[in-house]
């Protein structure tokens, strides 16, 4: 029925109303039985069917996380949901603190690797067979930078941490020492969870701050926010190539 499926992370909701606008039909979170509904400012709840040209895409505008008290049945519901409904290609988005030095922000990174101190694998799951090099798709990275865009895309390796607070500066130099290019709280779960129900998943950050310690500006959530607010719409325009390139 749905041949592929987009996760929208914080501040990137602007694909969800691009998608609305022509037609494509919503239903709130709240209204799918088990579908746990995001507390998080910037994660709308909205599940999106596109039409027209976007037909056979689905979109989930906003995601709940391990901090919010969930446990990972429930932080994955969703992957569980767009498996039973055919979904075979997933993009897995979110705002990320940039470590790499050559990552401005704005800049958007096509994840080749991850880092987690977390136990994200469901403890029945295949997903602890699921062999890391099979994790991030070559075949969707190669698309996505076969799009014109224009943002700076970038690949590189990113570290989900537990949140809800931001990473201290220690923190942060730890994973640059451990090869990490951006850091978020989210999208590895999802990830992992996907491709052990048969998915393929293209993950990508959008750099919406430098990392703690690594620039003199506060971090917060609004800062986020506002930061992804800026690039979303191109952002949106890019994501909605990619998935016309591999419909294609």
């Amino acid at each position: 029925m749905f041949e592929s499926a987009v996760i929208l992370g914080s501040g990137l909701g602007a694909a969800g109303q691009m998608a609305v606008d022509p037609g494509g039909i919503v239903i709130a979170y709240d209204e799918v039985p088990h579908l746990p509904c995001p507390a998080v400012r910037g994660h709308a709840g909205r599940l999106i069917m596109g039409t027209g040209e976007l037909a056979g895409i689905l979109l989930l505008q906003g995601r709940v996380h391990l901090y919010e008290g969930h446990s990972l049945d429930r932080a994955t519901f969703a992957v569980r949901m767009l498996q039973h409904l055919g979904v075979q290609n997933l993009m897995v988005t979110n705002a990320a603190g940039g470590i790499n030095e050559a990552f401005r922000v704005g800049d958007l990174m096509l994840l080749n690797g991850h880092w987690t101190f977390q136990n994200v694998h469901q403890p029945s799951s295949v997903s602890r067979k699921v062999p890391s090099t099979k994790l991030w798709s070559d075949r969707f990275r190669h698309v996505a930078r076969s799009v014109d865009c224009s943002l700076s895309v970038h690949e590189g390796v990113y570290a989900m941490m537990p949140g809800p607070n931001y990473e201290t500066p220690a923190e942060v130099q730890m994973l640059k020492t451990l090869g990490v290019d951006a850091v978020g709280m989210s999208t590895v779960p999802e990830s992992l969870a996907a491709v052990a129900a048969g998915m393929e998943v293209l993950g990508v950050s959008c750099i919406t701050n430098l990392a703690c310690g690594l620039s003199d500006q506060p971090l917060n959530h609004s800062e986020v926010s506002r930061a992804a607010a800026q690039v979303e719409t191109e952002f949106a325009r890019w994501l909605f190539n990619v998935l016309s390139r591999l419909h294609s």
